[in-house]
């Protein structure tokens, strides 16, 4: 059965979300890929040509399903959902910024002592990710315990210590501030949160209700990564928003909203303050994933094509959109572009040469399993590299790349 998945990203050193496309680094171009079927982070090489060859693999937790990348390329981080069954984790790995190799981070600069590989825990039905900007602190957005999880990155070994908020308690619906006002900063309750983007000491939370959808601005302490609530400011966006992502330079966030099959933009001011550009606009069918490319002129949503009441996908696409200096979609000429069955992610190199499109599996029965390779040229249209490559993951939900 096809999984409609309600997730925000990040996408540039600012936003750090399901993954991270972030610039820098000299090694090896390396597009990491999660499947929700697959216990795994599977690693492509990826040619001047665009051509993809797998050439490793790291084992994960069940059903991963974000990736978050350090801004410096020295960590990643992989959320796993554990199929929304109980708590989730994150796992923590080291990076080699050259190769793009992943090893799991087991040192703590704290003790001086190996630690365990377990995952740290999580909320329950953990599903986006974001790393602050400094590469200081991993939020994660638990959507099944309405709430976010707040960790501190080890800055040498990469392992993470869960932020506790006094007293330690579990997340509590954010109703008892007036009660209990100290216990309140881990929750996004009663609605729930669907994504993240961060950009100094500035979180972004998208979240969803029955029937409307929200995006709210939470500041945190760039000291202990205490999150302070009440939201600094609060637009609505939509009835559900699907994904979120954040420019590169910080002052626009784009939100899919996969129930109306739109994307709304609101911008950013300097405290934080959210206010909507203009009017959503049209994508294709259930929007899922959204993404900036790395000059800011363009963005690129994933639609799952996906028949409401049903498990079967129809003309998913990729919608392609120019973007002025307000913040204003323009759809671009020959978009949407056709991608494979069911696609959940768009995600471009570091150069924003190359669109990657992974496309999921319709149901058990016919698994697709693919990433589609799309160049993109000066005017942001798309051209498809050769087929889709087979993903060696199963149900492909998110991708990430650097270098």
């Amino acid at each position: 059965m096809l999984r409609v998945r309600r997730l925000a990203v990040g996408v540039t050193t600012l936003v750090m979300g399901v993954l991270c496309g972030c610039g820098g680094g000299s090694g090896q171009k390396v597009l990491y890929a999660l499947g929700l079927g697959s216990p795994n982070v599977t690693i492509f090489t990826i040619s001047n040509a665009g051509v993809l060859t797998p050439t490793d693999s790291v084992t994960t937790g069940s059903a991963p399903d974000a990736i978050g990348i350090d801004p410096r390329h020295r960590f990643a981080y992989v959320v796993s959902s554990a199929g929304g069954i109980g708590p989730g984790g994150v796992w923590q790995y080291v990076m080699n910024s050259k190769s793009g190799g992943l090893t799991v981070a087991t040192f703590s600069s704290t003790n001086g002592t190996a630690t365990s590989s377990t995952p740290v825990v999580t909320g329950t039905n953990p599903l986006a990710i974001a790393v602050d900007s400094s590469g200081t602190f991993v939020f994660v957005a638990n959507q099944g315990s309405d709430s976010i999880s707040v960790f501190m990155i080890d800055q040498i070994g990469g392992t993470l210590t869960e932020v506790k908020y006094p007293p330690a308690v579990p997340p509590i619906p954010l109703a008892c501030t007036a009660n209990n006002p100290g216990s309140c900063p881990l929750s996004i309750a009663p609605v729930s949160p669907t994504g993240l983007a961060t950009t100094g000491n500035m979180l972004f939370v998208a979240q969803s209700t029955a029937g409307s959808g929200s995006v709210s601005t939470y500041t945190f302490d760039t000291t202990t990564g205490v999150l302070k609530t009440p939201a600094a400011s609060t637009t609505a966006v939509g009835l559900n928003p699907s994904a979120m992502v954040m420019d590169s330079s910080g002052k626009f966030l784009f939100m899919t909203d996969s129930s109306a099959s739109k994307v709304a933009v609101v911008s950013i001011g300097s405290s934080g303050q959210l206010a909507p550009v203009g009017t959503p606009v049209s994508t294709g069918p259930t929007p899922l994933n959204v993404w900036v490319h790395p000059s800011g002129k363009f963005l690129y949503t994933a639609n799952q094509g996906l028949t409401v009441g049903t498990t079967s996908c129809v003309n998913g696409d990729v919608a392609a959109f120019s973007i002025d200096s307000s913040g204003a979609l323009a759809p671009l000429s020959g978009s949407p572009f056709a991608a494979g069955p069911c696609p959940s992610y768009v995600a471009t190199d570091s150069s924003g040469s190359f669109l990657f499109v992974a496309n999921g599996s319709p149901n058990s029965v016919t698994p697709n399993n693919t990433i589609s390779v799309f160049s993109i040229d000066s005017s942001g249209a798309l051209t498809q590299v050769g087929p889709p490559v087979f993903s060696v993951v199963t149900n492909p939900v998110a991708l990430a790349s650097i270098n």
